[in-house]
């Protein structure tokens, strides 16, 4: 641990910390309130859904209509993987529910349809990295273990006067944050931190009311001891057709790629000299894009011809489409009687 426990003890911070959580932490959030055999399972769906999309948004909309459909582990692995894509529709980065529908098939294989209880083990599952682990190890298992996401690296670098430019650093913070964890409730201790780095000790922290501001020592300092990302986008325009022909219009189904398994707009042969009907437009990030996607009223002969498909028009709603697709169609219900 840091200088800070050699006048402040450990059982001190851990007791503010805790202290605070009952007082003014998220506990009305429905996956802190997860128990039994299925919670780890639970969890798991959860961290997987929140790695790219706000928690708010998870459990409003996705969370649970997932966990009805696929309730336990060994009914992900039985179900289609199509069935599993058109649940994660709208969440985007389809990956992670190609790795979910994976791992719950190994699992069933190597484990009796039970998530495995060991950090190794659980980081060999696809799609479970070092954070994910922890978090179904603590938040699913009760074990005690440090858990480190964006939140907490903030609130352990200032604490302890971490430089963010250390070598290892994800090491240092995982190792500060395991020495820091209160093995006699390790589930409220990580989620207090956690809430304690989104609600107090933010990008402008406000360090009057933060419960550990006693021993903290980086608050005189904060600027060396916040960590800054530099965030580097690409301006993207696509030019996409909407084909129909009685009732039935033309998709792009991807066999391989970053949208395998989904449902696409076609894109335009020619791609700069475009004289169709605009029907509309949508803005749309991924990964370090921002895309401007382009929808115009086309003609088969327009499109591209890779993986072309004839779909029902009412069957579109039912199919795996990716998020960029799912407002195209909105544009298209807008503005087209299909």
């Amino acid at each position: 641990m840091s200088d800070c426990t050699t006048t402040h003890s450990l059982a001190r911070l851990q007791e503010a910390l805790l202290k605070w959580y009952t007082q003014h932490g998220r506990k009305d959030m429905p996956i802190r309130h997860l128990s039994g055999p299925n919670a780890p399972y639970q969890i798991y769906i959860s961290e997987i859904m929140s790695q790219q999309t706000q928690i708010s948004v998870v459990l409003e909309r996705y969370f649970t209509p997932f966990l009805k459909a696929f309730p336990t582990l060994h009914a992900l692995a039985c179900a289609p993987l199509e069935r599993v894509l058109c649940l994660w529709r709208g969440l985007g980065y389809y990956a992670r529910a190609k790795h979910l529908h994976q791992s719950a098939q190994i699992c069933c294989q190597r484990y009796g349809g039970q998530l495995p209880q060991d950090y190794t083990a659980l980081r060999a599952l696809p799609g479970i990295g070092a954070y994910s682990a922890r978090a179904i190890l603590c938040f699913g298992f009760r074990q005690a273990v440090g858990v480190v996401d964006a939140n907490v690296a903030r609130v352990l670098l200032r604490l302890f006067a971490i430089t963010p430019q250390r070598a290892k650093l994800a090491s240092i913070l995982q190792e500060r944050a395991d020495a820091f964890v209160n093995p006699l409730n390790p589930f409220d201790h990580n989620q207090a931190l956690i809430d304690l780095g989104a609600l107090v000790c933010t990008k402008q922290p406000q360090c009057a009311i933060c419960p550990l501001s006693f021993a903290c020592q980086g608050k005189d300092a904060l600027e060396k001891f916040t960590q800054y990302k530099k965030s580097v986008s690409i301006a993207l325009d696509l030019h996409c057709g909407l084909c129909v022909q009685k009732r039935k219009l033309y998709l792009c189904y991807a066999t391989q790629g970053l949208y395998a398994h989904l449902y696409q707009f076609p894109l335009l042969k020619n791609q700069e000299l475009i004289t169709l009907p605009l029907l509309g437009s949508v803005r749309h990030s991924y990964t370090k894009y921002r895309v401007h996607a382009m929808l115009y009223q086309a003609n088969l002969e327009d499109l591209q011809p890779q993986g072309l498909e004839l779909v029902d028009v009412h069957a579109l709603n039912d199919l795996p489409t990716s998020a960029l697709s799912t407002k195209l169609w909105a544009v298209c219900q807008r503005h087209l009687k299909v």
